[in-house]
């Protein structure tokens, strides 16, 4: 839309300069309209593709083409990589029937709320959130405005930016309060990469939807490690797994012996794999 208002502004001063201007100001009004036509839309427009380059069907699919004037809805989570023994740490989702890395949903904080009403966001209404999930940056958003709430999120202004919430309410707090806040008052970890989905239809809902998992790789202490180690000598339980990566890689089924050990969450690969994948 800024492109073709910018082609018609700069049409107007052509027409304007070529048929109701004085010749004394003729020629400084029509080259005006076509520097602005011929020179400064394509800067603009090769900018603007430069910019985007790595998601430029995402743009024209928001602005132009297949989804304008429809809400996409966005997930926002991080993935912790737990290894010990070159096994993963799983735990089970409270939603679905999987495992999946420790991890969540960022929350709503601050002025988050006041930034998203700007965006006309609307809550996911096909998720209905309480209790711990209350405020999961879970969001409906129209189209025209995708691709400045991504550029929001990643900019990590006025929004959730410590992953330690849901290390805590997963592994201290949560069931079975499975690591001592003695040992883990905090935790040290390196940011690997966020994972993005293409733009898609859900499995589940009659929705378009983009997810998006930023991946850390935990680096304990030494007596953390010891106490990751004792929890793996503990092994599977109802809701801790530890899985290998063929495991994970086939999302809970054992080639070996041709059985789902477990439902393992698709995003639990894409992790491991710092990839987006089918």
């Amino acid at each position: 839309m800024k492109y073709l208002l910018k082609v018609i502004a700069a049409i107007t001063l052509i027409v304007i300069g070529k048929y109701f201007i004085g010749d004394e100001l003729r020629p400084e009004l029509m080259g005006a309209g076509l520097i602005a036509l011929f020179v400064l839309l394509p800067v603009d427009l090769a900018y603007d593709v430069i910019k985007n380059r790595g998601r430029l069907w995402l743009v024209v699919k928001c602005t132009w083409l297949g989804v304008r004037g429809e809400y996409i809805r966005f997930s926002m989570s991080y993935l912790y990589r737990i290894k010990v023994n070159d096994r993963y740490l799983l735990v089970k989702n409270s939603n679905w029937n999987h495992f999946q890395l420790v991890g969540g949903k960022y929350k709503r904080i601050g002025l988050t709320q006041k930034i998203l009403n700007d965006f006309e966001a609307i809550d996911d209404l096909k998720m209905p959130t309480n209790g711990l999930k209350k405020d999961d940056l879970a969001v409906f958003v129209p189209a025209k405005n995708a691709i400045k709430f991504i550029d929001w999120f990643n900019s990590h202004s006025d929004r959730e930016i410590s992953h330690w919430r849901e290390f805590y309410e997963e592994l201290i707090e949560g069931k079975g309060k499975l690591l001592d806040q003695k040992i883990f008052p905090f935790v040290n970890y390196n940011f690997r990469k966020s994972v993005i989905t293409p733009l898609k239809r859900t499995e589940n809902w009659d929705c378009w939807e983009i997810l998006q998992y930023d991946v850390l790789d935990l680096i304990p202490t030494v007596d953390q490690e010891r106490m990751l180690e004792d929890l793996y000598k503990k092994g599977d339980t109802d809701y801790v797994k530890w899985a290998d990566n063929s495991l994970i890689q086939s999302l809970g089924f054992d080639g070996r012996n041709s059985t789902t050990v477990y439902n393992i969450g698709p995003h639990t690969k894409w992790a491991l794999n710092l990839r987006w994948s089918k």
